[in-house]
């Protein structure tokens, strides 16, 4: 063998060699890539977990505010019972107070944070009593526009 074929031989080990170890990098990269969207999947995973937990804590707030305000204002209107000129103006305002409550519930379902079917069972006689108890506030041009979208929306 000449020496110009052993260096070449000698290149073409080396050049040979160099791409094992590429090839041993890509394939040790290509797992490292694998294990991590793994990783990556189960970390979103419980993510979309928490998410599905905070919406229930939400509408828990939800109905704790409302629940609040109902309680407010029933109060109040035991006040107005005994001393209406006192207390009218503190009855209005908790009236009012308890109604944004139910319509920032009534958009967050129209919008589809909650689910429909769900939401639909546990307060369609909800929306509806509300409705008919302050049926002066859900005439044309009311400020509750979603409260009453929803009440349609869910009648049979």
């Amino acid at each position: 063998m000449t020496d110009y074929e052993t260096q070449s031989l000698q290149i073409a080990t080396d050049t040979y060699h160099v791409y094992w170890w590429a090839d041993v990098i890509a394939v040790g990269a290509l797992v490292a890539a694998i294990v991590g969207g793994f990783f990556a999947f189960l970390t979103l995973s419980k993510i979309a977990q928490q998410l599905e937990s905070a919406k229930w804590n939400a509408l828990l707030s939800f109905e704790q505010d409302m629940n609040a305000r109902r309680q407010r204002f029933s109060d109040i209107t035991q006040k107005v019972i005994f001393s209406p000129e006192e207390y009218q103006t503190s009855y209005e305002e908790a009236k009012e107070s308890y109604l944004n409550a139910i319509e920032r519930l009534a958009s967050c379902i129209l919008k589809g944070q909650f689910p429909e079917a769900e939401m639909k069972t546990s307060y369609r006689g909800y929306i509806a009593s509300t409705i008919k108890e302050f049926e002066d506030r859900f005439r044309a041009g009311t400020d509750y526009p979603r409260i009453l979208e929803l009440h349609q929306k869910w009648r049979d």
